[in-house]
């Protein structure tokens, strides 16, 4: 009997003590952001401290009092009401940032706490710093008609076909006359430009955003354009060489549909020409099937050097069908250990670029 009670105590004191734990909860009352991500794009350390206000919306049945706002950056400074925020009143944090030397995209972090929410509400800042160099001529080395561009060539990188690859590059006017782009900024049809800001006076810096349109393009793998820049006031364009290594996109496709689409098989991936000489000039043929169930369009073929000349005999490979590829490697020149490749573009979707390998040892 003495054991039972001693356990309903014991129970009793258990339920007791949990009381004033549950009485500490505390229901989180938020603010409702109008933004709870800033994104202020390219900022120029030279331009100085930039302003941003989040504003937040009481939508609670309480008052709520912003206590404290805290930051993880020292270039990141704040303002924020002091006053009461009643129901459907709205409250704000200003934040100003200080560009400095640490370039690049970033992402600051605000907390907001407030009398209804001591764990605190995050919010955050985004955006892309480009520091002031040192030395703005080494640093925008390459000047064509007093545009500086820090390399002679501007790389897209990798451009697929279902949309277009948009790039941010810096150029320097050292010239006495500002900088503003024609309506007619760009000769190619794939290209088109945007300048930011619209004017780039003398000794300033700008930002030239390029939408390079794949598909318009026409093409596959790399290619190499000039691109070609009007300025209004300059008598001549300003060109510089424009870069790309352009795929062609497709949907992923199911695994239960990958023996209906166009397969692209090739003989042989590898092809070991072992010991040659120097002026002896190799021929070989690939055999290349369409193990698919749809038509196999080649789109390009290409090698990397010009020592190797390719011929096809169909770019149209029907399913179960095959065609052959030949080769001609020119080796004059060369020694040593020497490797080519031929790139196959093909409406294959599941391998829509596919490599030969040439491997041989020149004497």
């Amino acid at each position: 009997m003495n054991t039972h009670k001693f356990y309903l105590l014991f129970a009793l004191f258990l339920m007791i003590n949990a009381l004033p734990i549950e009485a500490q909860v505390i229901e989180r009352q938020l603010l409702f952001w109008e933004n709870r991500t800033i994104d202020i794009g390219t900022v120029f350390e030279e331009n100085g401290k930039i302003e941003v206000e989040f504003l937040g919306l009481n939508q609670s049945d309480s008052l709520i009092l912003i206590s404290d706002v805290i930051t993880d950056c020292g270039c990141t400074t704040v303002e924020f009401s002091q006053d009461t925020i009643f129901q459907s009143k709205v409250g704000s944090v200003k934040i100003s940032y200080e560009p400095d030397h640490r370039g690049g995209p970033f992402t600051k972090l605000i907390v907001v706490r407030t009398n209804q929410d001591i764990y605190g509400d995050t919010l955050y800042l985004q955006g892309n710093n480009i520091p002031l160099p040192d030395d703005l001529m080494a640093a925008y080395a390459h000047q064509v008609k007093n545009v500086g561009f820090r390399l002679p060539a501007i790389n897209m990188g990798n451009v697929y076909t279902n949309e277009a690859k948009r790039k941010l590059v810096e150029i320097y006017n050292f010239g006495v006359d500002s900088l503003r782009l024609m309506s007619n900024a760009s000769s190619s049809d794939f290209i088109d430009l945007s300048l930011f800001p619209e004017v780039i006076g003398p000794d300033q810096r700008g930002l030239i955003e390029i939408a390079y349109n794949g598909a318009d393009r026409a093409d596959f793998g790399f290619v190499s354009d000039d691109l070609i820049l009007n300025f209004e006031g300059k008598d001549e364009p300003v060109s510089i060489k424009l870069l790309a290594n352009i795929f062609e996109y497709f949907e992923p496709i199911p695994k239960s549909m990958v023996q209906n689409v166009p397969r692209l098989g090739i003989q042989d991936v590898e092809i070991d020409l072992k010991d040659i000489r120097a002026n002896q000039i190799v021929k070989r043929k690939v055999k290349l099937t369409n193990q698919g169930g749809e038509p196999l369009q080649v789109r390009k073929v290409v090698g990397n050097c010009d020592c190797v000349l390719i011929n096809l005999e169909s770019l149209l490979i029907q399913p179960n069908e095959s065609t052959d590829l030949e080769f001609t490697f020119d080796p004059m020149g060369r020694r040593g250990i020497d490797h080519k490749h031929i790139t196959i573009f093909s409406n294959d979707p599941v391998n829509p670029v596919r490599t030969i390998v040439v491997k041989s040892t020149i004497k």
